[in-house]
């Protein structure tokens, strides 16, 4: 495993190297932290080491056989990855076309992950792992190991989607492990598996990225730097998230990535809906920005304007030495900080949160923005300086 190169990941390295030098390599590891951060790839670069056909000393991989190659390339026999995707039923759809089109994303990720070792796909509707995927990782476990007594080793993405009847398949794997099977679930957090899930594997941290690095890749990647400042800043350390902010859904009928432009038009929306609305009518900047009924476009929107007010409790506790994530409405966020008690503050970000889970359970975008506004206090014409937010009022 000598080629890692996951910036600010050392202590987990350091777990699975000692793993690798020493032979005690466990049956089933638990890789978390937040999306992007270099879990899936660690866990290729692991399962590279354990399949190696001509590791050198300590156990590492030797980076040019053909097994090697195989598993970064998503094509090793011995290797299964399992990474959750959307139904893709829909009105009109039959089972079949369903089928299809999850066959036809796989197909996407699995390329772009062979790829694009830092690739988070993004998806409009909540991915899974059905149970089908269990049952095929099952099959998988049990065919014998192309080299004699080789190792085989089943990598799960996204392990917190694994829900239902497909979670209780998959606990029934971990309570019958099998010598020379190693599992690898990636997930955000422990707390998200079934503990029963979670108790049954060895835990691995992987920690979020400075803003710096991720401001460094996404310019690379010819962002300009004020907006890849500002989705690093956004981006809670996650470079997948942040990568995410400019990919198109796969389950979308819309496939060209949004681009800076568009992150751009986000950002405005946001200030516009939660910051300073210029009207009380809210469809007209949803549609503009094509958030009306897009989830997760909104919830971008959201978070945009949940770190607008984290800026101005910043400014107002630190002072002017705090760090802005939008540093270019700095005027807009002292002018804040001077009008608005921290008590107002605080609650408008509590408002923000709230109204994202509803969101994400099915109430609309018009019905939480225009929920979000009157709580917040906010109204057009600047109607909002120092303006109380309404406690419990219109709860979204």
């Amino acid at each position: 495993m000598s080629e890692f190169t996951l910036r600010g990941q050392d202590q987990a390295l350091s777990l699975l190297r000692a793993a690798i030098a020493s032979g005690h390599v466990g049956h089933a590891y638990l890789f978390h932290g937040p999306a992007g951060v270099g879990k899936t790839r660690a866990a290729l670069l692991f399962a590279r080491a354990l399949l190696c056909e001509r590791p050198v000393a300590g156990g590492e991989s030797c980076g040019t056989c053909a097994s090697c190659a195989a598993v970064l390339g998503l094509r090793h026999p011995d290797l299964e990855f399992l990474v959750p995707l959307p139904t893709f039923r829909a009105e009109g759809r039959t089972e079949r076309q369903a089928e299809e089109a999850r066959s036809e994303a796989r197909a996407v990720v699995m390329r772009r992950f062979a790829t694009e070792p830092l690739f988070t796909p993004v998806f409009t509707r909540p991915p899974v792992h059905s149970v089908e995927d269990l049952a095929r990782a099952k099959q998988f476990l049990s065919f014998t190991a192309q080299r004699e007594g080789g190792a085989k080793v089943l990598i799960v993405k996204g392990a917190e989607a694994i829900t239902g009847p497909a979670a209780h398949a998959f606990l029934k794997i971990l309570e019958e492990p099998q010598p020379r099977r190693v599992l690898i679930l990636g997930a955000r957090q422990p707390r998200a598996l079934l503990p029963t899930i979670a108790s049954r594997c060895l835990l691995v941290r992987f920690r979020p990225l400075p803003t710096a690095v991720i401001a460094e890749a996404l310019a690379s990647r010819g962002v300009s730097k004020p907006v890849a400042r500002l989705i690093a800043a956004t981006s809670q350390g996650s470079l997948g998230r942040a990568l995410g902010f400019l990919e198109a859904p796969l389950d979308s009928a819309v496939r060209e990535a949004p681009g800076e432009a568009d992150f751009t038009k986000l950002r405005a929306a946001a200030t516009e809906l939660f910051v300073r609305p210029k009207s009380a009518a809210v469809l007209g900047p949803l549609r503009r920005a094509r958030i009306e009924r897009d989830r997760g476009r909104f919830l971008t929107v959201v978070s945009l304007a949940a770190y607008y007010y984290r800026d101005v409790l910043r400014r107002k506790l630190i002072g002017k030495d705090a760090p802005l994530a939008h540093a270019d409405l700095e005027r807009d966020i002292d002018a804040d900080a001077r009008a608005l008690p921290v008590s107002d503050v605080t609650a408008r970000i509590r408002i923000l949160d709230e109204i994202a889970s509803a969101v994400q359970s099915n109430v609309t975008a018009a019905y939480a923005v225009a929920a979000a506004q009157y709580r917040m206090g906010l109204g057009p014409d600047g109607a909002r300086a120092g303006a109380r937010p309404r406690a419990g009022a219109a709860h979204a």
